[in-house]
């Protein structure tokens, strides 16, 4: 009867914790996170950055910087998996018919997640919902590649 009380409580713990997945570390891919915005900070970036209130309640915006170059993690957070994936769809066909900065846009079916990605602003964007999140990644061309991978990898464990 204790092991199994306790078996519950560290499965409970494990749980707790993993749901609590920092998504923009300190150090990643060789590169240091410069400046971190969370809360409203974060929140009126993205806003000021569509010139309209389109953020949610609760985002994240990480810019990294190393020798290799540059990358910027933009995070939303919703209630459920099924609006993260209605807002990435709406997101994504407003920019696919390139009647933006955008360009080149193509959805991909990396790692068994279906994705997006584009051309603008000197950057590749890539953007993908998980679980109850949104992301889009902007990262200089020459690794951009490499990048995802691993920050998909970083997300998906």
């Amino acid at each position: 009867m204790k092991k199994s009380i306790l078996l519950f409580f560290i499965t409970f713990l494990v749980i707790s914790c993993s749901s609590d997945r920092d998504y923009l570390p300190e150090d990643f891919w060789g590169m240091k996170l410069k400046r971190k915005l969370t809360g409203n900070e974060a929140k009126d970036f993205v806003d000021k950055l569509h010139f309209q209130n389109v953020a949610t309640e609760k985002n994240e915006v990480g810019f990294y910087t190393g020798e290799i170059g540059n990358a910027t993690i933009y995070i939303t957070y919703y209630t459920d998996e099924k609006t993260a994936y209605q807002d990435f769809r709406k997101m994504t066909e407003k920019i696919s018919p390139e009647n933006s900065m955008f360009v080149r846009g193509t959805y991909h079916n990396i790692n068994n997640k279906q994705l997006y990605s584009c051309m603008g602003l000197g950057q590749v964007h890539y953007v993908f919902a998980h679980q109850n999140l949104l992301f889009w990644i902007s990262v200089d061309p020459h690794f951009s590649r490499n990048f995802l991978d691993e920050y998909m990898k970083l997300v998906m464990n």
